[in-house]
Order: C-alpha cells, then sequence, then structure tokens
C-alpha cells in the first residue's frame, strides 16, 4: 500500500475467539479495519512468511520459535486496524494404515520425505503442495513395505 516496506508482524497476540479479541475484531470488522492474510496450510508451519492482505497491505511475518502459527490468531491490532490469520484448507490426501505397524511406516515414510501431515483417529492426510501424481508416484513405492488405501 506504501513504499515504506512490510508491516512487521514477530508475535501472535491472541486467538479470535478468545477474549477480549472476539468482541474487538467484530468491531472493527463492522468499521472496515479488519484485515486477514491467507496462508496456505502447507505454509502455517513456517515461522518467516511474506504475503499480502486481503486489502493488499504488504505484511511479513517472523514469529519466535515457541509460536506456532494457526487459524485465528491474531497477529495486529493498533490504531483502529486488526490482522488475522486464516489458514486454507488446501488439497489433501487421505492415508488409511492397515494396522498399527502400517500406520508406523507410514508416518516414518512421509516424515522422510518432509511431508506436511494431519493425524486423526486412525488416518493421516497428507497436505499436498505440488501436484497429487506425484504424491501418489511416491506412495506405489511404499506399498511393498506397509498395506494402507488412499480415500
Amino acid at each position: 500500500m506504501t513504499g515504506e516496506g512490510p508491516l512487521m508482524l514477530d508475535r501472535i497476540l491472541g486467538q479470535v475467539d478468545e477474549e477480549p479479541w472476539a468482541e474487538m475484531l467484530h468491531a472493527l470488522d463492522h468499521l472496515g479495519g479488519l484485515e486477514t492474510v491467507a496462508i496456505p496450510e502447507a505454509e502455517a508451519g513456517r515461522k518467516r512468511i511474506r504475503l499480502t492482505t486481503d486489502r493488499g497491505r504488504d505484511c511479513a511475518i517472523a514469529l519466535p520459535r515457541a509460536q506456532k502459527l494457526t487459524d485465528g490468531a491474531v497477529l495486529y491490532c493498533r490504531d483502529g486496524m486488526a490482522i488475522v490469520a486464516r489458514i486454507g484448507g488446501g488439497a489433501r490426501l487421505r492415508l488409511v494404515p492397515h494396522s498399527l505397524g502400517d500406520a508406523l511406516r507410514l508416518g516414518h515414510w512421509c516424515g522422510n520425505l518432509h511431508w506436511k501431515v494431519v493425524f486423526g483417529e486412525g488416518w493421516m492426510d497428507v497436505i499436498l503442495d505440488g501436484p497429487e501424481a506425484r504424491y501418489r508416484d511416491r506412495l506405489r513405492d511404499l506399498a511393498t513395505l506397509a498395506r494402507f488405501d488412499i480415500g
């Protein structure tokens, strides 16, 4: 928006659903003072990201190691303006191992490939940051070591 460089967002102030943020952000939204930054889920683990808000403001996130970027994180609130992080769902590939041993091998494999995953009860979702076919090709290599379904 200006030629001054990016707005530095160097810490998480709170969550949108926590007090005092919930009411304050609701009021700012009505006044046009709430901006969001859309972050793909595959990028949410990063500590440093350069991006633009939904209103075109140039921002640079630089979080301390102890803080984790989550959906609804309040990154800025000053002078009648706030910025909130929105973590996008993005494409996923669900893997369902047949046994505990298969789950361990599958998890180990995905970790070695540095794939970002979300674990659930009896399944894991691989967050895709490239073509799905590339992931399926790599999983074919694992088929002789672990039994799992893709679905």
